[in-house]
């Protein structure tokens, strides 16, 4: 995986090097992580640090990478540029490559000239044919040539092991830069040079790549080395059908890390995107999924982004935690000025009705500020303030009858469910106001246990502020 630090790691990556990953450790072969920093304008360690520290909180860890190093080293390709010059240099003794001296301006207005014509684009082969003495003459007046491979006409053919097998004809392709005038190689030069010196025998990639490998086979074959497997991810798409970007939502791995979401779940959802096991399971943990793995089941239909399916998988993962474990996963999510006991007091009291550890702030917040109460989310539907204020006093002078030693969850539910039973109001209007009065929202923690937790004298009290307002609209 050759991930570029142009920004933080985008789900899209991530799930390629999750692919790559699990086809490693299934195959009991070696992972193996590279860098690709050679464009200066593009990098920040910001980036290549995230991409890091991200793949890391996943679970996906590496044999060999930039931070810990390896047999086949340094694995950023800025620190490999000097491994590339000679197989370069070899191609242009062998007459296998050639020097170049196209203006980028020429090559611009003959692309043009192409595409106007209907023409797919490419090389004209105008210096292939240049004498030693004409190079020599060129560089002597101060040119500084770029260095093209010569494409011989043919098929050039590969087989992605979940594609199938996919030809192009080489003299579509034309002869194509592999190094700049100063000497530095281009992409296509650089990733097969790293991939033959690192001995890398499978690749998998985003379908954005598929064009690319034909370059790349043509260049093994220059080189007289067999390649590699190659093999292509379709991209994930949003719900809308076009390609996953932000408009959609969130889309580096560090923003869902940020709200919330559980590594084990964001693996799980990325993984069946574009592959499934053979039965219909979807909550698969890591040493199934590496056992089940296969590249022959990933389909090359482009899977769609459901942010909803996340969510459920995210709250079944939450659910699957120890309630000790999940204090010590909410607590940095905490609301500002939360103790610890309360913390662990509504730990297992979230936990069936969070989707993400950041939804626990939100839920919980009540406890330790008040909340305006929005009389849109207080009055229920059909209902007016007066029958609401109403049914609040009722419930006010229910509760009064509690004292500090009676103020416990279960005696106080069923006094007012049978409370609530005896009045004309369904018991979902009846709770709703309820809730809405004491904690300030529609969805909280239970609300007898919210009760609880408040306190008797500060029920009360929201309560009385509540209906003393409705009094007074």
């Amino acid at each position: 995986m050759a991930p570029t630090p142009s920004g933080f790691l985008h789900l899209g990556t991530a799930h390629t090097a999750l692919f790559n990953w699990l086809f490693a450790r299934h195959h009991q072969g070696k992972f193996i992580l590279r860098i690709d920093d050679t464009d200066p304008k593009r990098y920040k360690k910001e980036y290549e640090e995230d991409i890091i520290d991200s793949l890391r909180w996943l679970g996906i860890n590496w044999d060999e990478g930039p931070d810990i190093g390896g047999k086949y080293g340094p694995y950023r390709q800025s620190e490999r540029m000097s491994h590339y010059w000679p197989y370069i240099k070899r191609l242009l003794k062998e007459e296998k490559a050639y020097y170049c001296f196209c203006s980028p301006r020429e090559l611009k207005e003959k692309r043009e000239k192409m595409v106007a014509r209907g023409v797919a684009p490419k090389y004209s082969g105008k210096c292939r044919n240049l004498t030693t003495e004409q190079v020599k003459e060129l560089i002597k007046k101060g040119k500084k040539p770029a260095i093209r491979l010569k494409i011989h006409p043919g098929e050039v053919s590969f087989v992605d092991p979940s594609r199938g097998r996919i030809t192009v004809r080489a003299q579509d392709i034309g002869d194509f830069i592999i190094a700049r005038g100063d000497k530095t190689a281009l992409l296509v030069a650089a990733t097969t040079i790293d991939d033959i010196e690192m001995k890398i025998t499978h690749t998998i990639r985003g379908e954005d790549y598929l064009n690319f490998v034909p370059r790349q086979i043509l260049l093994y074959k220059a080189l007289e080395i067999e390649p590699p497997v190659f093999a292509h991810l379709t991209f994930i798409y949003g719900p809308d059908g076009t390609k996953l970007s932000k408009r959609h939502g969130s889309t580096s791995v560090s923003d869902y890390r940020r709200q919330g979401y559980l590594p084990e779940a964001l693996v799980n959802y990325l993984v069946l995107l574009g592959w499934s096991p053979k039965d219909d399971r979807e909550i698969l943990n890591l040493k199934e999924i590496i056992r089940l793995f296969d590249l022959k089941n990933v389909r090359d239909a482009g899977p769609r982004f459901d942010f909803k399916k996340l969510d459920w998988m995210n709250g079944m993962y939450i659910r699957e935690r120890s309630d000790k474990e999940l204090v010590q996963l909410i607590s940095q999510f905490a609301p500002e000025g939360l103790s610890k006991k309360l913390v662990v007091a509504t730990a297992p009291l979230v936990k069936e009705r969070i989707k993400k550890l950041g939804d626990y702030a939100e839920m919980v917040d009540f406890l330790v500020k008040k909340k305006k109460v929005d009389l849109d989310e207080l009055i229920p539907k059909k209902k007016s303030g007066k029958e609401t204020e109403a049914i609040l006093g009722l419930i006010f002078e229910e509760m009064t009858k509690f004292s500090k030693s009676q103020w416990l969850a279960e005696k106080m539910e069923k006094k007012m469910l049978k409370a609530a039973d005896g009045t004309d109001w369904k018991r979902g209007d009846f709770f709703q106001a309820f809730r809405v009065a004491v904690t300030g929202k529609k969805i909280s923690p239970p609300l007898f246990e919210s009760m609880v937790l408040l306190g008797r004298e500060e029920t009360l009290a929201r309560l009385k502020t509540v209906i003393n307002r409705l009094k007074r609209n």
